[in-house]
This record gives C-alpha cells, structure tokens and sequence, in this order.
C-alpha cells in the first residue's frame, strides 16, 4: 500500500503514542548505573590482565572493554539514560573520549546529526561513504578494487578504530576543541602502559585489541543500512521521516545474545524512529513497531544475521560504481 506523506505523519504520530504509552521512553538511570559498573570493572580487569593473563586475553578483554564503552557512550550522546541533557554530555565525555578515545562531539556531529536526519543519503551520510566513497563510487577507486570489494570489504572493517580517531583527532583540532584533545590524550594511557610493560608483545597486544574492536563494530552497524536503498540529496525532501528509516533500516532477528552481541543495535529500525528512547526497551518497541507496520503495510525489514551478511555480500558483488570500472 501506498501512502502520501500526510498519511505517514498522521500513522507515526500514532504509533509513537502507543510507544510512549508503553512507557518505553523513560529514562533509566538505574541501568545506567549498572553500565557504567560494568565498564568500569572491565577497565580494571583488562590493565589488571596486562601482567596477569596472556596477551591475547588481554587483547580479547580490551577490544571488550572498548565495545561496551562504544555501546554506552552512544547511548549517553543519544541522551537515552537521564532526564538532565547536560548530565548525559558531562557523563559522555568520559566514556567517549576517555574509556573510547574516540570524540564525543565528532561522534555526535557524525552520526546523530548526519547519520540519523540523512540516512542512507548519498553525499550527506558518512556511515555509507565508507573507504571515501568505495562502494557508492564518489572518489575514484582502481578496477581491481572494485573487482574483490566484496572480499577487501571485510578484512577493512578491522581498520575502523583507526580511521575514527584520526577523523575525530582531526575533528577537535579543527574546530580547537582542546578540553577534549586533552581527555583524548587520557585514552593513550591504556596503550602505553601496554607496550611499557609487554615491549614488542606489547605491540602486538596494541594493534590486535583495536583490530578486534574493529572487527566486532564493523560486523555489528554494517547490518544496519548496508545493502538497503540509497537515496541522493534532492531525494531527500520527498520522504517522511517513517517512511525515509524505514525503508533504510534493518532489524537482526535473534534472542539474547544477539542483542548484547549488537548492543541493542540489531532493532535498528526502532533506534533510528526513537532515538532517545533507551535500547533496554527496544525489544518491546520492536514488537509493537512491527505489528503496526505490518497492519498499516508500512515497510518493516527484518533478518538474520547470517541473511544480513550474505546480503551485503551480494550487495557488494554485484553493486559496483560503474564510474570507476573503466
């Protein structure tokens, strides 16, 4: 069924009353808390495992560390925990610049503003210029690239660390940013100390957590847009904002596991239509979500994880720039 624009205003509206209604927009300091708990105990645990376990279990239990990080500081930016905007900045600071190392302010620029309002809209979305523009062909890229991206695509996402904190690094100095280059330099304790008291094991240990880390975010948000409709710029204004995420988001199917695997981030759909409310209540929004949506046949995309990846792969074999295959 086709709606008008109209129609998709009047239907969000509704179905975001029956969320609300549901209570799963309050704010959950509680679990917050826990959270934080949480990560704190594994920063302890992870400098504990230095000199106490083997590298690579400190590598695992760092790369760990840094991902339970990303998913609460996202949740912080996102303003989901706490009433008091100001508290959910201050707080995010620390779990963003300081446990992360990676900007709070380049990550809110980059992914709530851009990412959220331009989903999947060509030349305003970062999240698909991924590589400067590799796989929607905006930069140019040799043939051989284009000929094995399906393949060179995920050995890259392994890179993601760094690629963020210099984007980030470069971001704060632009716009001098200094109190948060110095939180940042914060961060560089973890991995001196490391390599302090490892050496070139230490080296090792180093590259291989922000690898994993790499690898883990990159298998979790490449399932949330990848291998979905994109749209130009001038496309933009003609979609409502149900219609625009709906269309562009996808929802990975699975039961606890899946859900702390992706940090609430496989209900995709119901992040990106309520981005405050906290992903612990996502799980029940996406139930009400859906079944809306399949009563008022509204797109609503859901998958697997491994129909997610062998999608994308397919996405990418067969979607090549046609700019650059000359």
């Amino acid at each position: 069924m086709k709606h008008t624009n109209e129609e998709f205003n009047f239907l969000f509206a509704e179905l975001k009353a029956e969320i609300k209604a549901a209570g799963l927009y309050a704010k959950c300091p509680r679990r917050a808390y826990a959270e934080f708990a949480i990560v704190i105990a594994l920063v302890v645990l992870s400098i504990y495992s230095v000199t106490a376990f083997h590298p690579v279990i400190t590598a695992v239990l760092f790369a760990t560390t840094v991902m339970r990080t990303t998913f609460v500081a996202h949740d912080l930016i996102h303003r989901q925990y706490f009433s008091s905007r100001d508290k959910n900045k201050s707080i995010s600071y620390l779990f963003a610049n300081v446990f992360m190392g990676i900007s709070r302010s380049w990550w809110e620029n980059k992914h709530n503003f851009l990412h959220h309002t331009f989903t999947n809209i060509i030349g305003k979305d970062m999240d698909i210029d991924a590589a400067g523009g590799a796989f929607i062909g905006t930069h140019f890229y040799p043939k051989w690239f284009h000929t094995y991206q399906h393949i060179l695509f995920w050995p890259m996402l392994t890179l993601l660390y760094g690629v963020f904190w210099v984007q980030s690094v470069a971001w704060v100095i632009q716009k001098k940013y200094w109190g948060e280059l110095a939180l940042l330099t914060i961060n560089f304790m973890a991995p001196v100390y490391i390599i302090y008291a490892l050496g070139w094991v230490g080296v090792a240990t180093v590259i291989g957590m922000y690898l994993l880390w790499g690898a883990w975010f990159g298998a979790v948000i490449i399932t949330n847009h990848l291998g979905l409709e994109m749209f130009p710029e001038e496309k933009y204004k003609e979609f409502t904002w149900l219609e625009l995420q709906n269309r562009t988001s996808r929802n990975i199917r699975g039961g606890w596991l899946i859900h702390w695997f992706y940090g609430g981030l496989n209900t995709q759909v119901e992040h990106h239509l309520y981005p405050k409310a906290a992903r612990f209540y996502l799980l029940k929004a996406a139930t009400i979500t859906e079944k809306f949506c399949l009563k008022h046949e509204i797109t609503y995309i859901t998958a697997t994880p491994w129909e997610t990846y062998t999608e994308i792969y397919h996405f990418l074999k067969n979607t090549r720039p046609k700019a650059n295959q000359a």
